[in-house]
């Protein structure tokens, strides 16, 4: 009988730790809406400081993190294709590392002209704190460049504040 209770107290306890582990879910991001092209750019544009102004304005990315742990996100005048229909972000974590990849679906008709486009998402599963972020800017099979982020550096979330940050305005997401 006494070992029907030490083996009953041993379920309980692996049981609750592992209740625990299911508990603490990963980061994740969803809601992701994209808009539509925002201004379009051709490589037969004639008004060249028309091109300076636009490519003198980095894309931002801005998160606000809530009280119950949810950021609202938005990636402001990234560039891609004008044939691109939309965009995705899908992110991982690793400790106090984050990582969002920033892809699209294939595009059907390659254009010569590129947009800006502006992207919502929220991010679930964060609490306050310093992190390392990285941006990437993938391809339709989410394929990307390591050596080649888009932003790499340290951000500090607070509750019921925004932080935003620029991200390499050279870069554009990649067609192909």
């Amino acid at each position: 009988m006494k070992k029907y209770f030490i083996g009953l107290a041993c379920l309980i306890v692996f049981s609750a730790c592992s209740s625990e582990n299911t508990v603490l879910e990963g980061l994740r991001v969803y809601d992701v809406t994209n808009s539509t092209c925002k201004t379009s750019l051709s490589s037969a544009e004639t008004r060249s400081d028309f091109h300076l102004e636009n490519d003198a304005k980095p894309p931002t990315l801005s998160i606000e993190l809530g009280k119950d742990g949810v950021a609202q996100c938005m990636l402001e005048d990234v560039e891609a294709n004008c044939g691109l229909k939309n965009l995705f972000v899908t992110t991982t974590n690793q400790g106090n590392q984050i990582t969002l990849l920033v892809y699209h679906n294939i595009i059907e008709a390659l254009t010569d002209c590129y947009c800006n486009f502006d992207v919502h998402f929220k991010m679930s599963d964060l609490t306050p704190g310093n992190y390392f972020l990285k941006v990437y800017y993938a391809k339709p099979n989410m394929k990307y460049k390591e050596t080649e982020p888009a932003y790499s550096g340290r951000i500090t979330l607070v509750s019921d504040k925004k932080t935003s940050i620029n991200l390499k305005p050279e870069m554009t997401i990649p067609d192909f």
